[in-house]
């Protein structure tokens, strides 16, 4: 999809251009039933408003079908989004029951994340294909603390195999102001989803608003939504906002203007979210607290 294809889809999907378009489908079936039954008329005149409605007749009804493919995607989605937490339910119930806890336990716990978190992305990049209407790739990259820097790679992917991944870097550098998809999507935004989007990565490039580490980055994706998989605490006593960034998720294509800065980057973000928990469980970072040493609970007395 380019720039024009773009504007052109929004423009028969605005609810104006629906309803004048349902108003000008009765005026012209009312001007041909007049036009009829006339003996003389100017018939140029007709000929050009025929024209135009048999036009905007066309744009409406490529519009309809569009979004009929869309609502069916969106009803497929929800089996996906399903089978997601399906996934998640089974593997935090099989990893935390009695009949797994080992010596063994922690390794067993990483492949069965990593198993399931592959699992997750495929089936997100299901989602994405049937929503843009183009093959999508998604991502999961962890990040890792090394000398003070910090640095993703990659730790999932929905391609198994992928040539990207023989590619050079291994690594990308963070905050460091190499990979600006990477450091905006870190940048925290009181009120709204923190992220990188971008429509044309190569349009974004040639203004400065996009850089990659990676030289050959164009050869496997032109379009892009990246958001973080954190918690965010923001404390109401003025301290400085605590941010546990775990990693990213990504949603890349090859074809531009396909992924947009509005519910898709909602539902990356709602993939994410969920992430966080899932990884925080299956790395014993949520602990319930010792009830042994909390203070009995007071016991209300009501006077008779």
């Amino acid at each position: 999809m380019t720039l024009v294809t773009k504007k052109a889809h929004d423009f028969f999907g605005n609810i104006y251009v629906v309803w004048v378009g349902a108003v000008c489908s009765i005026a012209g079936l009312v001007w041909y039933a007049y036009d009829s039954l006339k003996p003389s008329g100017p018939k140029l005149i007709t000929l050009i408003c025929c024209a135009i409605l048999a036009a905007l007749f066309l744009g409406l009804a490529i519009y309809s079908i569009r979004v009929r493919q869309e609502n069916l995607q969106f009803k497929e989605a929800c089996k996906n989004i399903h089978r997601i937490n399906h996934d998640y339910r089974d593997t935090l119930s099989a990893t935390f029951s009695a009949a797994v806890q080992g010596p063994d336990f922690a390794t067993v716990g990483k492949l069965s994340e990593l198993k399931t978190l592959k699992s997750a992305c495929q089936k997100i990049a299901k989602i994405y294909s049937g929503l843009t209407h183009c093959s999508c790739t998604v991502t999961v990259k962890l990040i890792t603390k090394e000398g003070g820097n910090s640095f993703c790679e990659t730790h999932a992917r929905s391609e198994e195999n992928s040539e990207r991944d023989c590619a050079q870097p291994a690594k990308y550098e963070v905050k460091t102001g190499l990979n600006a998809a990477f450091d905006t999507a870190l940048a925290y935004k009181a009120g709204r989803i923190s992220h990188f989007h971008s429509a044309d990565l190569e349009a974004d490039a040639k203004v400065g608003n996009y850089r990659n580490q990676r030289d050959n980055w164009s050869d496997f994706y032109a379009s892009t939504i990246v958001v973080p998989i954190r918690c965010v605490t923001v404390p109401r006593d003025g301290t400085p906002i605590a941010s546990d960034d775990i990693g990213f998720l990504c949603v890349d294509t090859s074809s531009t203007y396909r992924l947009n800065d509005d519910y898709h980057v909602q539902l990356l973000a709602g993939f994410a979210d969920q992430m966080y928990n899932f990884m925080s469980l299956m790395r014993g970072k949520y602990m319930l607290p010792d009830r042994s040493l909390a203070p009995a609970p007071a016991v209300a007395v009501t006077a008779t």
